[in-house]
């Protein structure tokens, strides 16, 4: 069988590169005959090993993204971009003539169903049904003061926010297959009934366990505001004077250092709170912590709660949209909040630093559950997908 994935690149450290590099690698192991292109790598190298049976073709196309430009300005840079996009693309599916064509990333959506190629087309969710509007929230929360203007802003970015929504929807009712990474947002997708679920798989084999001593609480991930680290840092506040040998260290890159390092210095707990780079070797921090905490305001799915729990360590976690509700069994192997309530979250924590027993615990049936992810079980889930796609032809 001859598999497609369509994606902007594998350059980077991004959990969509990641998991989907995962998964082309092991479709390529067993068998299917697997091609990747992409849109802007520009020469850069794979950031995450490709197998070499994968056949990779970059179009060069590098889309301008929100950012430094406006959106409206990235739209209309981009829109001619689209057009040689289809084009090549077309090309290229004519010529491997797949069976299955699969959206990975931000741009196919917009147009390939209409590449009539023969083969099946699957457009994957990695975010959940109403991430653009979820966003704005977020961003207005970081004022102190609101002036019409910024109201005024708020109020187009989220009307910009329901647009995108209301037309992702109009492109996925246009392929043969929707896949959302949990069952939460499989239930708000009520645009496509037949929308599937298929989680996101673990990314390693774990061959060690945690031994839960070290007096570390972990999160891990891009510091942007939806992960929201500076209010696990306004939590670990409240409770980090009562446990001074204990540090919350952080493991990303991004564009919020500044804001995580001032509220630590607002609360004078620069020395309990520790940033580190982002590193391949992620597993030595999880190895070295004894509780994972994530504050996200919301996710697409969340798969460092699954790795942290692979490696025996529990987790306490907000129940945000979406994903820890489908990987957290609350009170068993970690802790699922109420989003915002941070007392609680610093309560859970406080139990889980006091009671080793308790950590110990929860730790061995983290490790248990997270079995539920394994590659194996996951990729069975795509390949039973993909069947049953191409019998329908």
């Amino acid at each position: 069988m001859t598999i497609v994935y369509c994606l902007f690149g594998t350059y980077s450290t991004g959990g969509i590169e990641r998991v989907t590099t995962l998964k082309m690698n092991y479709l390529a192991e067993h068998g299917y005959d697997v091609h990747l292109i992409t849109t802007g790598h520009a020469g850069r190298p794979s950031y995450y090993p490709l197998d070499p049976r994968i056949h990779h073709v970059d179009l060069g196309i590098c889309y301008d993204e929100p950012g430094t430009l406006s959106r409206f300005t990235v739209y209309r840079r981009n829109y001619r971009k689209y057009q040689r996009h289809e084009k090549e693309l077309r090309r290229l599916l004519f010529e491997i003539k797949p069976d299955i064509t699969i959206a990975s990333g931000w741009h196919e959506p917009k147009f390939l169903y209409r590449i009539k190629d023969g083969s099946k087309k699957i457009i994957e969710h990695h975010s959940f049904r109403n991430m653009n509007t979820a966003m704005y929230p977020i961003f207005l929360a970081q004022f102190d003061h609101l002036t019409p203007q910024i109201r005024f802003k708020y109020w187009l970015r989220t009307l910009w926010g329901k647009l995108m929504t209301y037309k992702q929807g109009l492109y996925d009712r246009k392929f043969d297959q929707l896949v959302v990474l949990s069952e939460e947002d499989r239930e708000l997708c009520t645009h496509c009934p037949d929308a599937v679920c298929i989680h996101n798989p673990l990314t390693f084999i774990p061959k060690e366990t945690s031994p839960l001593t070290d007096k570390v609480i972990l999160s891990v991930g891009r510091l942007s505001v939806e992960k929201n680290f500076p209010e696990l840092v306004e939590i670990w506040a409240l409770i980090a004077k009562d446990y001074p040998e204990w540090k919350l260290r952080i493991v990303g890159e991004g564009y919020t250092t500044e804001r995580i390092l001032a509220v630590a210095q607002k609360h004078g707990i620069e020395e309990q709170v520790e940033l580190c780079p982002f590193t391949k070797d992620i597993q030595r921090h999880y190895l070295s912590s004894s509780i994972y905490a994530m504050s996200s305001a919301f996710e697409g799915f969340g798969l460092v709660l699954v790795e942290a729990e692979a490696l025996g360590v529990p987790t306490v976690a907000y129940a945000c949209q979406c994903g820890p509700r489908d990987i957290i069994r609350d009170g068993v192997d970690g802790f699922l909040i109420q989003p915002g309530d941070r007392e609680a979250f610093a309560n859970k924590l406080r139990s889980l630093i006091e009671h080793e027993e308790l950590r110990q615990e929860m730790g061995k049936k983290a490790k248990v559950n997270a079995e539920r992810f394994a590659l194996d079980r996951i990729m069975g889930e795509w390949e039973k997908l993909f069947q049953k796609l191409v019998q329908a032809k």
